[in-house]
């Protein structure tokens, strides 16, 4: 059987230098070599996922992570991350601070407890408990997107005019993900973020939400990026995936996808893998970094 890996290093909607475009293409190529080694050596389609985006986790030019991701409202950063296989076994992390890898959490959640998502403190707690290093402030390097940051206002009803209009004007969406086939025709999918810029404290996006963020089947597996309200409200991966089950080539539904998102006036992306390890990629932003290898 094929084996084979694809790597997103988020949508982003807005205009982006050329060095930062450079720099962000590199960290995909730098993460997917590593999947890849993994994935020939290993044949572990969960060990690959799992090691592509704990690097680019540990890269500043991705919402990821305590290096890159964006931080809220109040200053603190909260990353989501989940992962899902094709046997349907599942694990998601919401809100978690103070934790390097949030992609490693959410896989200790999928193999050793009965649930498929924690949040904030519970998932802390978790964290310590299966032995990650907790970090410290200083050690956490948080994107503020080179705006004031926002503090809660006493006025709720003008505060909520004002957030609304700095949501409407995302436009960077470097969130990380990937997908990947071994051998065993076990397909695995990942994805992790740090948020959006300036969220409201405790706002949960598409990521850790199977369905949305992330999903697989032994049909296909994907991950997906771009503004969450608008990936859930679509269940994008979901409706991607069972696409593909319906009888679409993996291209094709990819597309058909953000189609639906862009008619709704949602950015998007998404990378999908089906159970022989073709590849799709499609998104409506302006920029987003990929990387594709399948081989026997």
């Amino acid at each position: 059987m094929k084996r084979a890996l694809i790597v997103h290093g988020g949508c982003d909607e807005g205009f982006l230098p050329q060095k930062e475009m450079e720099l962000r293409t590199q960290g995909v190529r730098k993460a997917f070599e590593i999947g890849l080694d993994v994935l020939q050596g290993s044949d572990s389609a969960l060990d690959a996922v799992e090691s592509v985006i704990v690097t680019l986790e540990d890269d500043p030019h991705f919402d990821a992570g305590i290096s890159g991701s964006f931080s809220n409202m109040i200053g603190e950063i909260e990353m989501d991350a989940s992962i899902m296989d094709s046997n349907e076994a599942a694990g998601a992390v919401i809100r978690i601070k103070n934790f390097a890898h949030p992609i490693s959490v959410a896989r200790k959640v999928m193999e050793e407890i009965p649930h498929i998502i924690l949040s904030g403190k519970g998932a802390e707690i978790f964290a310590r408990l299966m032995g990650f290093r907790e970090t410290s402030p200083d050690e956490q390097h948080a994107n503020t997107d080179n705006r004031e940051m926002e503090k809660l206002p006493e006025n709720y009803r003008e505060f909520v005019k004002k957030y609304s209009k700095l949501l409407a004007e995302q436009r960077l969406f470097s969130t990380v993900g990937a997908v990947a086939v071994d051998s065993k025709g076990r397909i695995v999918a990942g994805t992790s973020t740090g948020g959006i810029a300036h969220a409201f404290p405790g706002r949960v996006g598409d990521t850790p939400i199977i369905g949305a963020g992330t999903f697989a089947s032994i049909s296909a597996g994907a991950s997906a990026t771009g503004l969450g309200e608008g990936i859930l409200r679509v269940g994008v991966t979901r409706k991607l995936v069972e696409l593909i089950e319906g009888g679409q080539a993996v291209q094709k539904a990819c597309d058909r996808v953000i189609e639906i998102c862009s008619k709704r006036g949602s950015p998007c992306g998404v990378i999908a893998l089906d159970d022989e390890g073709n590849a799709g990629i499609s998104h409506n932003g302006f920029f987003m970094p990929t990387m594709y290898s399948r081989f026997d």
